[in-house]
């Protein structure tokens, strides 16, 4: 109710500025033919600007501007359609392309204009333009009041102006889009490779506990590569160790000479600096499916996680560790492998026969338990009716022998 009563006040207000406006149009000063002149857009603007930088309660304001912005924007784009004279537009569309064509020539021409006065080297510099088309907001705002403001001839040009508006409102954002590829700015996700077959794995940063961890993932016929940072660190290793290369720096094509696109799982063991550089690469560049990050400072949590990566916070996860063997110890044990005859396994569901078949009618072993199936990232709780599909990811527990069995069924 408090919230609700709040945003009633900031519409009550907001509306009272368009009333305010109305009323002093009309009014003059002492009779004296000076009238106060008040545009409730840049009245709305300004306080805007004054909550945002003199009070601590942007963000409240701007959550609550927020929530109420789409029925309120709206209850606006119908009103501004409802208005627009068809007539018009079919009379004066030669002329609305010849505005859009000036307007497109004048924002590169001023683009350029401003890259050369600043002396600007950048790679962007020619699409700069691209970035301006895109027109609406205030733009469609200022039309309506045109309309209204001129009753005569008002109407005819707020139609003409809008007409315009909405020409660069669908030309904008798709050369928005293409100029930021084009730059290689988008920052979008790389497609994932496809599996080949051989489970690879590559673990950034030499120590105890990745060692550990390569030789366990090669006892479960991973294919491991280990990467070094600096070169004493390879020189301090024994001869038994998994095999290690160095590399010299954190750009796209070291990465490469890592043969990072047959990779199905990376594990990222440095500092959270390094190791956001090289998940800013794998996300980019190689998009791999399963990046593991070992975290320093929780602070770094949420750039991470945008990256999509799963990140291990060591000591939380100690904490979890330990819950876990307090309220269900079999299936903590379970999750650590101290059973050696119980085991976890993630499976992907690639044989083109099993598509659409129910589990219930496939031959599994008899010691070998579905837990879950993943399909585009979405969990299903999986049962005996639950027809798998090509793609899915499903994690199934049992002996070694019986998962071997349902790797070879579902791999096909």
């Amino acid at each position: 109710p408090y919230k609700l009563v709040k945003s009633i006040l900031i519409l009550l207000l907001g509306l009272s500025v368009f009333w305010l406006s109305t009323e002093l149009h009309d009014f003059h000063l002492l009779s004296l033919p000076v009238g106060i002149f008040s545009e409730p857009l840049l009245i709305c603007m300004t306080a805007g600007f004054y909550v945002t930088n003199f009070t601590n309660l942007a963000s409240d304001f701007h959550h609550m501007i927020e929530e109420m912005s789409p029925a309120v924007f709206l209850l606006f784009f119908t009103l501004v359609g409802v208005e627009l004279e068809l007539d018009v537009i079919g009379q004066t569309w030669l002329l609305m392309l010849i505005l859009f064509t000036v307007r497109l020539v004048s924002i590169f021409v001023g683009s350029f204009v401003g890259s050369a006065v600043t002396r600007s080297r950048s790679l962007g510099d020619a699409l700069l333009g691209f970035g301006f088309v895109t027109q609406a907001g205030v733009s469609v705002g200022l039309a309506k009041e045109i309309g209204v403001e001129f009753g005569e001839w008002g109407p005819e040009l707020a139609t003409l102006s809008i007409g315009v508006i909405v020409i660069n409102q669908i030309v904008g954002p798709p050369l928005l889009k293409w100029a930021i590829n084009r730059v290689g700015e988008s920052h979008t996700r790389a497609s994932s490779p496809e599996f080949d077959g051989v489970r690879d794995v590559i673990i950034f940063g030499v120590e105890g506990q990745s060692l550990a961890l390569a030789r366990q993932l090669k006892n479960h016929q991973w294919n491991v590569l280990l990467v070094a940072c600096k070169r004493e660190v390879i020189e301090n290793t024994s001869t038994d160790s998994p095999r290690i290369e160095l590399l010299p720096d954190f750009s796209g094509q070291s990465l490469e000479s890592l043969d990072m696109r047959r990779a199905d799982s990376v594990v990222l063991m440095l500092s959270d600096e390094e190791n956001y550089a090289i998940c800013e690469h794998i996300y980019e560049q190689f998009g791999v499916k399963n990046v593991i990050v070992r975290l320093q400072d929780r602070a770094n949590l949420e750039k991470f996680h945008e990256l999509g990566a799963l990140v291990i916070e060591p000591t939380t996860a100690m904490v979890s560790l330990l819950d876990q063997f307090v309220r269900s110890p079999f299936a903590a044990t379970l999750l650590l492998g101290m059973d050696p005859d119980e085991v976890f396994m993630e499976i992907e569901m690639n044989n083109i026969d099993l598509n659409g078949v129910a589990i219930r009618d496939i031959h599994f072993p008899h010691d070998a338990l579905i837990l879950s199936i993943s399909r585009n990232g979405n969990r299903l709780d999986s049962h005996g009716y639950t027809r798998l599909e090509m793609g899915d990811h499903v994690t199934v527990v049992g002996s070694q022998d019986s998962l071997a069995e349902v790797q070879a069924k579902l791999e096909g």
